[in-house]
Parts: structure tokens; sequence; C-alpha cells
């Protein structure tokens, strides 16, 4: 009796023992959770500065008498779709509203992230600078900056859209090429930067809310996995 008495001492000894352990191990490890703030404080006070995307359109035509430009393909929208602009409206209207909204949304989204963003084209001693331009490759697929309303046969642009390092040396989204062929239909070739964190987007010419949103969702979600991965390289 007193033997089983005793195993079941020992038994229980042990189990404690192995409790009080567990414990200590527990409350010494590294903890994941703990950290997560840490890094989305950094990521939250990176200011982020919106500029707006560059889109180009037709010039003024002061004679009258000039023939239009022939006007480019519109995509058929969406049933129930919020368009940025009309086909009706003026191309100056169109690039207008476009630029406008792409601005404000993008800003939105990377508020509602948990970011510092504003808009504006000034530069700041520290942070992150978002900037964009809206192109269309032409019939030797060469990149050229895009001419709302020039009547370019592409229902589609090309949005790129690069992070600059606001507290360095003002570097250039994109170089225009040596060679520049004449076209009415587009705008210049441009050479785009490598250098820095760069993403490519097609967005219809006549696009939605939704469409406009989606590649907002895009960016936000990209310039968050960047300053995650190194927060400081845009506070110093």
């Amino acid at each position: 009796m007193s033997c089983h008495l005793a195993h079941h001492r020992t038994t229980l000894y042990f189990s404690y023992l192995s409790m009080v352990l567990g414990i200590v191990m527990l409350l010494s490890a590294p903890r994941g959770e703990a950290q997560s703030p840490a890094v989305d404080s950094a990521v939250s006070s990176v200011p982020v500065v919106v500029t707006n995307f560059e889109l180009n359109t037709i010039p003024p035509r002061p004679n009258r008498n000039i023939r239009p430009a022939p006007q480019q393909p519109k995509p058929t929208p969406k049933a129930d779709a919020a368009l940025i602009y009309q086909d009706t409206d003026a191309p100056p209207d169109q690039a207008s509203r476009l630029v406008d909204f792409f601005a404000m949304t993008l800003v939105q989204t990377l508020q509602s992230g948990g970011l510092q963003a504003t808009r504006g084209g000034g530069r700041l001693p520290r942070g992150a600078q978002i900037r964009g331009v809206f192109a269309e490759p032409d019939a030797l697929n060469r990149i050229r900056r895009s001419i709302l309303g020039a009547g370019s046969p592409n229902g589609k642009f090309l949005l790129y859209v690069g992070v600059f390092n606001m507290a360095r040396d003002t570097q250039p989204l994109y170089q225009l090429a040596s060679e520049q062929p004449e076209s009415r239909e587009y705008g210049p070739v441009i050479t785009l930067n490598n250098y820095v964190p760069l993403a490519k987007y097609e967005l219809d010419k006549n696009p939605t809310e939704e469409d406009v949103q989606k590649i907002c969702n895009q960016i936000a979600a990209s310039l968050k996995q960047l300053l995650q991965a190194n927060p400081m390289a845009f506070l110093k």
C-alpha cells in the first residue's frame, strides 16, 4: 500500500514538474504575435505620397478645317458598371477624371490599409512616393506614352507604377528614347527605369470604377509588402 502511494506521489510530482517547465518554455519562447504590432507600427509610420499619374491628351486644334483624329476603339462596358467617364466627354475631361479618380481611390485604399497616404506632387524629407504613367505598345511593340483621343488602335492602357524613396535623389520613372518616330496616334517612345520597384497593369481605355479599385488594391498590397520587408529604408 505504501509503495503504491509513493508511486502515485512520484507520478503527480513529475506531472506537476512537466507542467511548470512547459509554462516556463511557453513564456520564454519568442512570440510572433507580439512582433507583428512593431512591424505594422514601422510600416504605418512611413509617409506615402501619391502623385497624379501621367496621361496626355490630343492637343487643342485651333484650325477647325483640320480633320479630327479617328476615334479609338472603346470596349463594351459591363451592364450596370459605373464608368469613370463617358465616350461623349472630351478627351481632356476624360483624362482629368481618370487621373483624379485614380489618385483619390489609391489614397483611400492606402489609408484604409493603415498607411499614412496623402495626395500631392511635392517632395518630403523621407517616405515613399508613388508615380505612374499611362502607356501602350505600338505596332513594333515599343512602349509609348498614351495620348487619349489620338486614335490609337489599342483598347487598353498599360499602366506602369513605380515606388520611389523621397530621401534620395529624384529618379525618373522613365526616359525618352533617343529615336522618336513621328505618329499622331501615340506619344513618345519611353524606356522604363528598372532600378526602382516597378509594376505593370492593364486597364481598359473606358474603365469602370471597379476596374480602378482592383488595380489600386494590387498597388496597395505590393507597397505594403515592400515596406514590411524594409520599412526603415524609407525613413532614412
